[in-house]
């Protein structure tokens, strides 16, 4: 994707053309035929025995997926910041011995935040300037991924990556861990709205650069959804 690519996508946004196009791909494609293009994208990509990070599990839908493709010699790490979901994840799978629930946001440093929550848990999103005394947030801690990592002493095979718009600090702070050759697949969700709303439009066009950059090669599963494998 480049940049001209990106501004097109926000006029398009802006004049409501976007909306228009979502109305008759909904209308002309089967119901969940979108889902399924990430799902098959990943089922290909997680083997027996993998390690896997689901980063923003949210209640877990596609960790108990991950519990079952990699089996018991595999390990699946879910990263969410609401305690909530965690615990939601955990109902989900419960006595899986490969599974990790790590109750943190992964980002960019090693600090502390606040999460704004809100009705929907899919809408759960670290707090920027403007939100940071938002109603319903909470304190969360923030790691780099480099720093879990290191900690676990394990290198993850696949990354699945949605945060709501802070998937470039996600992979700012997976820079070392990126450049392992263990590193196969990460499959990212790129919320372009959200990211515009924080300033960050071109962000995008330097996810994609920095994935290349790490030697992966990378393609669009739909119009959210980016692809990245070595």
């Amino acid at each position: 994707m480049n940049p001209l690519q990106v501004k097109l996508r926000s006029l398009a946004r802006r004049t409501g053309v976007i909306g228009v196009i979502h109305l008759l791909r909904s209308r002309l494609r089967p119901e969940g035929k979108y889902e399924r293009r990430v799902h098959q994208a990943l089922a290909g990509a997680v083997r027996p025995g993998d390690i896997v990070w689901d980063v923003g599990a949210n209640v877990g839908v596609y960790t108990e997926l991950f519990c079952e493709w990699v089996g018991k010699d595999g390990l699946v790490v879910a990263f969410e910041p609401f305690a909530d979901s965690c615990a939601h994840i955990r109902e989900r799978v419960p006595d899986c011995a490969w599974l990790r629930v790590e109750n943190v946001a992964l980002g960019e440093t090693d600090a502390v935040g606040s999460l704004v929550t809100s009705a929907d848990s899919v809408e759960n999103h670290l707090a920027t300037d403007s939100s940071v005394d938002a109603a319903g947030s909470v304190a969360v801690t923030i790691c780099r991924g480099d720093t879990i990592c290191a900690r676990l002493g394990r290198t993850p095979n696949v990354v699945k990556v949605d945060v709501e718009g802070f998937e470039e600090e996600v992979l700012a702070g997976m820079a070392e861990t990126l450049t392992s050759p263990d590193v196969r697949t990460l499959l990212v969700e790129v919320h372009f709205n959200k990211l515009e709303q924080r300033g960050r439009a071109m962000a995008p066009v330097r996810i994609e650069r920095l994935l290349r950059g790490k030697g992966f090669r990378t393609r669009w599963v739909d119009a959210s959804h980016l692809f990245a494998t070595r």
